[in-house]
């Protein structure tokens, strides 16, 4: 399994929409905001191709769409108090056809589950998300999970929704959604997720299209406001 140099914490760099769901856990540390997740299990390893892949399909499934932005896995990209410092490197189709997520990780040397993190760029905007692939202490159900972590705005929700529909799907998994809570009650089965909230075919932009997929939950308020970052 290709292993990338690890990013200590899930917290993000703030984002442009600062308003979380009424009832949403949210805390702000040093320009910081603790991320929004979005999750999937992983009972059965994946190749991060076909996870890119998938998830693409998944997102014009959802948005009723017959093209999607090229998604671009980002690695060794360092932040300091919520600013980028540096580019990463993307990583090119053989590293994502060698790179397999779902297999045990090794714990962290303070003894704290092993994990390994990703950043998805989404062509055409500023938007994206973080991906942790984290290996739970048998403690804690022992199981590896996907944790997708999206910037504050309608697309990136909506793609980090597409991804973790598809990794789920793909390795046979549940998928997770207990911060934001788009079905109420929640359903942890992929495809069910996918026929209950996808849109009917239409002529929006992509944009357009993650905002409306979002505006069908009222319970949401208007959650995100921005739709893409500028």
């Amino acid at each position: 399994m290709l292993k990338i140099a690890r990013r200590v914490g899930m917290a993000t760099p703030m984002a442009a929409s600062k308003v979380a769901p009424a009832g949403l856990a949210r805390t702000e540390h040093y320009g910081f905001a603790m991320s929004v997740d979005l999750e999937a299990s992983l009972p059965t390893p994946i190749p991060l191709a076909a996870v890119m892949t998938t998830a693409r399909g998944t997102l014009a499934e959802l948005l009723g769409v017959d093209t999607t932005p090229e998604l671009s896995v980002i690695v060794d990209r360092r932040y300091e108090q919520g600013r980028r410092m540096t580019v990463g490197r993307q990583l090119g189709e053989a590293e994502l056809l060698s790179a397999t997520i779902g297999h045990p990780i090794d714990p962290d040397p303070d003894g704290s589950p092993g994990s390994i993190h990703y950043e998805i760029d989404i062509s055409g905007s500023n938007d994206g998300l973080w991906l942790m692939v984290i290996d739970h202490e048998p403690e804690a159900g022992g199981e590896v999970e996907a944790v997708f972590s999206p910037y504050r705005t309608c697309v990136s929700v909506v793609v980090a929704t597409a991804m973790a529909l598809a990794v789920a799907d793909l390795a046979g998994g549940e998928f997770i959604d207990e911060q934001i809570q788009m079905l109420r009650p929640g359903h942890t089965d992929p495809r069910h997720v996918v026929t209950a909230t996808r849109l009917p075919p239409g002529q929006d932009g992509f944009a357009t299209g993650c905002e409306r997929y979002l505006r069908q939950f009222p319970h949401l308020d208007g959650w995100p406001r921005d739709v893409s970052m500028p």
